[in-house]
């Protein structure tokens, strides 16, 4: 066949608009969507190159793309609220054939300011010792890409702004020291708190404090100041804490009564107390808002003294808090009310002296208020009850622990009502030691308040909590 090669024609590119018209606040925002195409008279279009260089020339820098459309964050410059970009689009062609003439777009496009919220907690306490944790998340109408950073302010958003990068949704704030009421607090972004903190001042011990925070987009557009729920922080007085679980007022009270002024006798005048399952309208007040954050309040303290009448609460929390506070070197005694609903399969024991509860199919264990508890060990005193207790949780010990009282029982067939002489297991208090040999851990499935029925409980104390936890 006979004849003349033509010369390839160049594709020919569109947008679907060629200008876009706004002005004032009517201009676009800086996130855009953009759609494009191709045709070629004598070929295909294999793909597309667009920049947004305000003027093409040699060296122009093209991005190439197969898609027909696309989402772009146009970046302002710092201190700018409008620019109008340019937007160049050219096809090309099956022989890689570019149109020389690319499709324009004008873009008038304006910043929009970002947003922040305190995103609520599992828990989120209005009294807590100082170290508390907050969440947030930013947004910006141009893209959340466009966000750069947080600043935060402790109670005066007048004080030079703390920043934290983009990526911080979350943050712990710990006192660095208790010597003052207004100490630099270490700040540890997303839950690493083995990054070496960053300090920031304004936190107010033995004050109500609120969390402060901005968020700053590229263009160096800022939120307004969004404000945390109020939280008194206290400052710790000493390095024993005594956590009182009671989840009733008047049992709560009697309990903290008992303890602080038996403690107070037996020569442990300073403690600091946190009522842990205190609740206004369903909500824990003094909780903190995650086990990460809780643990690292207890790691405050050398010694804890946990009094509840709700074992699975306290043992559950307690399994799930307080190894970094053994780590540590840590004490603690714990007397708990153990129901006759507790899971005897569950795990909450795993911590403690406790290798599993003594129970027996329709059989119910009773402490009279005639009957005794007998140490085990020498030193400590004989207790009786100041009551009847009609369901008393007995336990066989983990190796290496240490029995300190076995109750003097009486068994009774619920089915029945028929009592009998208890003769099984009967330990109600034990120790076990760290490695070191120290005691570490004492742990009473009696409560201590239930047993001072020959008024030695001051002896008792003076015995547990000075002679062998070293208070």
């Amino acid at each position: 066949m006979n004849g003349n090669l033509k010369e390839n024609l160049a594709p020919e590119t569109h947008t679907i608009v060629d200008a876009i018209v706004r002005i004032g606040a009517d201009r676009m925002n800086a996130q855009v969507h953009l759609t494009w195409w191709g045709n070629d008279a004598d070929g295909f279009i294999k793909g597309y190159e667009f920049t947004f260089d305000s003027v093409v020339s040699a060296s122009t820098n093209w991005n190439f793309t197969t898609k027909l459309d696309s989402t772009f964050i146009l970046s302002i410059p710092p201190g700018k609220d409008t620019v109008d970009f340019i937007f160049y689009v050219r096809a090309i062609d099956n022989l890689n054939v570019f149109d020389p003439t690319p499709a324009r777009l004008g873009l008038p496009v304006k910043n929009s300011a970002p947003s922040v919220i305190f995103v609520p907690g599992l828990n989120n306490p209005i009294v807590s010792f100082p170290v508390i944790k907050f969440y947030w998340k930013g947004t910006d109408p141009d893209g959340d890409d466009n966000l750069m950073r947080y600043e935060l302010c402790w109670n005066d958003t007048n004080e030079l702004p703390f920043s934290l990068d983009v990526t911080v949704s979350n943050g712990t704030f710990m006192a660095t020291t208790f010597t003052t009421n207004n100490p630099l607090c270490s700040v540890y972004a997303n839950n690493d708190l083995n990054a070496q903190p960053i300090l920031m001042n304004g936190m107010m011990l033995n004050d109500t404090n609120q969390l402060f925070i901005r968020a700053i987009d590229k263009s160096a557009a800022k939120s307004k100041y969004v404000s945390s729920y109020k939280i008194f922080i206290r400052k710790p007085i000493s390095a024993t804490l005594l956590v009182e679980g009671y989840t009733t007022p008047v049992q709560s009270a009697t309990a903290l009564a008992f303890y602080s002024q038996n403690l107070s006798a037996a020569g442990v005048a300073s403690f600091d107390t946190l009522n842990i399952f205190q609740q206004q309208a369903g909500v824990y007040t003094q909780l903190a808002p995650d086990n990460l954050t809780q643990s690292r309040i207890f790691s405050l303290f050398n010694a804890i003294i946990w009094f509840s009448n709700d074992a699975s609460k306290s043992l559950s929390l307690g399994q799930r808090t307080l190894d970094d506070f053994f780590n540590a070197g840590g004490k603690l005694f714990e007397a708990v009310y153990i129901s006759s609903s507790f899971d005897e399969q569950s795990t909450f024991l795993d911590f403690t002296p406790v290798q599993s509860l003594v129970a027996y199919s329709d059989t119910a264990l009773i402490l009279t208020d005639t009957s005794s508890v007998f140490a085990q060990q020498t030193g400590f005193p004989t207790l009786k009850s100041n009551s009847i207790i009609s369901n008393v949780k007995p336990f066989s010990l983990v190796a290496g622990a240490v029995p300190i009282y076995n109750a003097n029982l009486t068994g009774k067939k619920i089915s029945i009502n028929f009592l009998f002489p208890w003769t099984g297991s009967s330990t109600i208090m034990a120790s076990k030691t760290n490695q070191s040999g120290q005691v570490n851990f004492i742990f009473s499935s009696l409560e201590l308040q239930k047993l001072d029925g020959l008024s030695n409980a001051t002896q008792l104390f003076q015995k547990i909590f000075v002679q062998e936890l070293g208070l």
